[in-house]
């Protein structure tokens, strides 16, 4: 499900990106303005307010004197505007003339006065583009700089929680990408942080301060809707990570709605049929279906599982998030007073849980690392740290392992070899064990040249090695036990307290002959280094 659902979503993204930066160069609005002069004070406005037709009208005189090079500053919000000195209009705002984008988008509008605009009468027509929406109040009189303080300061602490959250979630993408790197906990991690990421930079944008860097911006627009579209699809796969209930039809159900949903809002712009904003509430309708659908899931998991672990954290934390939201609004339509809550309960909740998933990640790598340590301690061969008889089996195995396609097994051309160190009993009593210990170690750096390449030798007793490599041709085979006569010969030239030596047998895994695989293949091999064995020993009593 989850690959399926993340490919769609990705594809679903990248057309929805695509669709951004095409609607930064191709729509746009116009602005015309008689003048860019800027000044430096700051002045609290009074307008008289009507209502003519489709329009609202914002009428005031400007001061007597003292107008040269100040500043009215009006928000716009998704509206067209006109604004008039005398009758004369010396601003205008509207979208272009045959445009598919209705929206003007978000624009702080600058009005420069002159001199001689002292004592008039100026006049805003405000003419909102869609039907619910209705203008505001808040015309900024002053220098530009003055103004321009005071909206970055009103706005200053209201983008600081969506700018933690946006770094939060950037923190702990990193952390995933160049700490965990993959496995189950890297995606949760990643999943988790795309969420916060896209959370904060949709709640940056929604506090306008982006709008005052570049006005009537439909890249902002256009980003601001990618990202409530495309924000819960992370949070869904992470949220079915956590849950025992992760592979129930309703998590991927929600998922290919987002994604229908997304799709349809985007091809509805592009064919200039309804603006992103006129169906915005396709999305709203979905994010309550997926607060109902995280109800029944998390009601199920603590019915199926209990209320433990990672899933009691995030009940709680959405909880608390739902709480501040709900106050929050309360607050505005009580009082009109915004506040930060909702951004407050939002942030907690992302650090709770990245603290949460960080923890959970860094102890899982801890036993990762010790299991790992654990099952090397067990494979190699302390003595020469050489793979040891455990080792080997499970490699044999792995070579006669059933072909995935046709489901018959069938062992690979393999060779076995098998050696066993001569006189190393007569070391280990002449000389002491710490010789017959560098005896071995000798013998295992040799025989380690041989397979260095291809194959892999395996210390499996006391004064026995094997090894394995795919075959060949005997040239192959030959050369290998030339190399290691070659290894034999440089280190009696060095010394030893005994002469260093090596029997050695060979077979070649045969069909016909190794009914018991590679485990027949291995005892032939032994038969004939037993010979060499005997041989050596001939050789020493002449």
């Amino acid at each position: 499900m989850e690959k399926r659902v993340t490919g769609i979503y990705f594809a679903v993204l990248v057309i929805g990106i695509l669709y951004a930066v095409y609607a930064a160069f191709s729509f746009s609005v116009t602005i015309e303005s008689r003048t860019e002069e800027k000044g430096v004070v700051r002045w609290d406005d009074r307008m008289e307010a009507s209502q003519e037709g489709d329009s609202y009208v914002y009428r005031c005189v400007l001061p007597s004197t003292d107008t040269e090079e100040k500043v009215i500053v009006y928000n716009t919000v998704h509206q067209i505007l006109e604004v008039f000195i005398d009758g004369e209009k010396i601003y205008e705002l509207q979208g272009r003339a045959g445009r598919k984008v209705k929206t003007t988008g978000f624009c702080w509008n600058v009005i420069h006065l002159t001199e001689k605009d002292a004592g008039k009468e100026i006049v805003f027509r405000v003419t909102p583009v869609y039907n619910d929406i209705m203008p505001k109040g808040g015309f900024y009189y002053g220098t530009y700089r003055g103004v321009e303080h005071r909206i970055l300061a009103e706005r200053f602490a209201r983008v600081i929680l969506p700018v933690s959250i946006a770094l939060a979630g950037v923190v702990m993408l990193l952390y995933g990408l160049l700490v965990v790197k993959k496995g189950q906990d890297a995606e949760i991690i990643m999943q988790f942080s795309v969420f916060a990421v896209m959370l904060g930079i949709w709640s940056i944008e929604e506090t306008q301060m982006l709008d005052w860097i570049f006005p009537c911006s439909m890249l902002l627009v256009s980003l601001s809707h990618l990202m409530l579209m495309t924000m819960p699809i992370p949070f869904l796969l992470f949220l079915h990570r956590i849950y025992h209930n992760g592979e129930s039809r309703l998590w991927s159900f929600c998922c290919y709605v987002n994604c229908a949903v997304i799709t349809v809002r985007v091809l509805l712009q592009l064919t200039g049929m309804y603006d992103l904003r006129e169906t915005l509430f396709l999305t709203h309708i979905f994010l309550l279906v997926l607060v109902a659908v995280v109800v029944i899931m998390t009601v199920r998991e603590i019915a199926a599982n209990g209320f433990a672990g990672q899933v009691r954290v995030n009940s709680i934390c959405v909880l608390v998030v739902l709480a501040s939201t709900v106050l929050e609004l309360a607050i505005y339509r009580l009082g009109h007073i915004s506040t930060p809550l909702g951004s407050c309960g939002f942030l907690f909740y992302i650090v709770v849980m990245g603290i949460i998933n960080v923890r959970r990640s860094r102890m899982l790598m801890e036993q990762a690392r010790e299991s790992a340590l654990y099952r090397k301690l067990a494979f190699t061969d302390e003595l020469t740290g050489m793979p040891n008889r455990t080792a080997f089996r499970e490699d044999l195995e792995k070579r006669m392992t059933p072909d995935k396609t046709t489901g018959m097994e069938r062992i690979l051309p393999t060779v076995i070899f098998m050696f066993d160190l001569n006189d190393l009993k007569k070391c280990n009593d002449t000389y002491g064990h710490d010789y017959g210990d560098r005896y071995i170690r000798m013998a295992a750096a040799a025989l380690k040249k041989l397979f260095e390449n291809e194959g892999e030798c395996y210390r499996i007793g006391g004064d026995e090695f094997c090894a394995w490599t795919p075959y060949k041709d005997q040239n192959d085979i030959d050369e290998r036990l030339e190399m290691l006569e070659q290894e034999i010969q440089a280190r009696n030239r060095e010394g030893f307290v005994v002469t260093f030596s090596v029997a050695v047998g060979y077979a070649v895994y045969e069909d016909n002959e190794d009914g018991g695989g590679l485990y027949s293949t291995m005892k032939r091999a032994d038969a004939m280094m037993y010979e060499k064995k005997q041989e050596y020993k001939k050789s020493l009593a002449v």
